[in-house]
C-alpha cells in the first residue's frame, strides 16, 4: 500500500513538472516528500535498497504523468486555458500554508522575500526568447543540454517553475512535444537526459548545502519564488477572467486548493 501511496505522490508531482507555473517539487514539500527525496538521492548509496524502494514508485509516477501527462495538458491547454491555469493556481496556492509553517518571520525576512518576488516578476514579465526551433547545428545541441541543466534546476529547487522558465526562453512547446513523442526524438532526449542528470547531481548537494547552513533564508527564496509563480500565472489569465466564467474559475481553483491541502502531511 505505501508503495502505491508513494507512485501516486509521483503522478501528482509529474503533473506539476508539465504545468506553466507549477513546480513539481513545491507540490513535493506539501506531499511530505520534499527533504526525504533530498536525503535518500544524496546519500544514495547508504541502505541503498530501501532507498530505492521509495524513490523507484515515485520516479515511475513521474515518468508517466510527464510522458502521459503531456498529451493530456497540450489538449486541456488548447480548449480550457483559463480554466485549467486557475485550478493549477489553487494547486499552487494550497502549497503555502505548508511553507508559512516552516518558522517565523520578521520585517527583515519579509523584505528579502519582496526583493525576491520583484526580480523573478521582471525575470519572467520582461525577459523573453523567440520560439526554439532545434536544428542540427551544435549551437541547437548544446541548447537541448542546458534545457536539461534547467529542468534540473527547476525540479530540485522549490518555487521555480520549469515550464514558467521553458515559456520565457521560448522553449515551451518544443518540452511538451518532446515529452510527448519522446521516442521519436531520441537524439535530443539524450541530449536533455545528460543535462537532466549532471543538473541534479550537482543541484542536490547545493540545496542540501542550503538547508544545512541557510535553513530559514532557503525557505524565504522558497516563498518568494512560490508567490511569483502564482503572480505569473495570474497575469496570464486576468484578461480572460469575465462574468460569464468566473463562477467555474473559482470552483476550479477551490478545487485545487483543497486537494493539495488535504494531502498535506507537515
Amino acid at each position: 500500500m505505501e508503495t502505491l501511496i508513494l507512485f501516486f505522490k509521483g503522478l501528482i508531482i509529474g503533473i506539476g513538472k508539465v504545468i506553466p507555473g507549477v513546480s513539481g517539487s513545491l507540490l513535493a514539500i506539501s506531499l511530505g516528500l520534499y527533504e526525504k527525496i533530498l536525503d535518500k538521492v544524496g546519500h544514495i548509496f547508504q541502505n541503498f535498497k530501501e532507498n530505492v524502494s521509495f524513490l523507484l514508485p515515485i520516479g515511475l509516477g513521474v515518468l508517466i504523468a510527464v510522458l502521459f501527462g503531456s498529451k493530456i495538458l497540450l489538449y486541456f491547454f488548447e480548449t480550457y486555458y483559463v480554466y485549467t491555469v486557475m485550478f493549477f493556481i489553487g494547486l499552487i496556492v494550497g502549497t503555502v500554508p505548508g511553507i508559512l509553517k516552516k518558522g517565523k518571520r520578521n520585517f527583515k525576512d519579509w523584505f528579502v522575500i519582496l526583493f525576491i518576488f520583484v526580480v523573478m516578476y521582471l525575470f519572467y514579465t520582461k525577459v523573453s526568447f523567440n520560439e526554439f526551433r532545434p536544428d542540427s547545428s551544435l549551437k541547437s545541441s548544446l541548447y537541448i543540454l542546458f534545457l536539461g541543466l534547467v529542468d534540473a534546476l527547476t525540479m530540485v529547487m522549490p518555487g521555480i517553475s520549469g515550464t514558467a522558465t521553458y515559456m520565457m526562453l521560448g522553449s515551451y512547446t518544443f518540452i511538451l512535444e518532446l515529452f510527448s513523442n519522446p521516442f521519436s526524438k531520441i537524439g535530443y532526449c539524450i541530449l536533455f537526459g545528460i543535462g537532466l542528470v549532471l543538473g541534479i547531481l550537482g543541484m542536490i548537494k547545493v540545496v542540501n548545502f542550503c538547508f544545512k547552513k541557510y535553513k530559514k533564508m532557503t525557505w524565504n527564496c522558497i516563498l518568494a519564488f512560490l508567490l511569483s509563480s502564482i503572480f505569473f500565472l495570474l497575469l496570464k489569465i486576468i484578461d480572460l477572467i469575465n462574468s460569464t466564467n468566473i463562477f467555474p474559475i473559482f470552483l476550479l481553483f477551490i478545487i485545487g486548493f483543497f486537494l493539495i491541502s488535504i494531502t498535506n502531511e507537515e
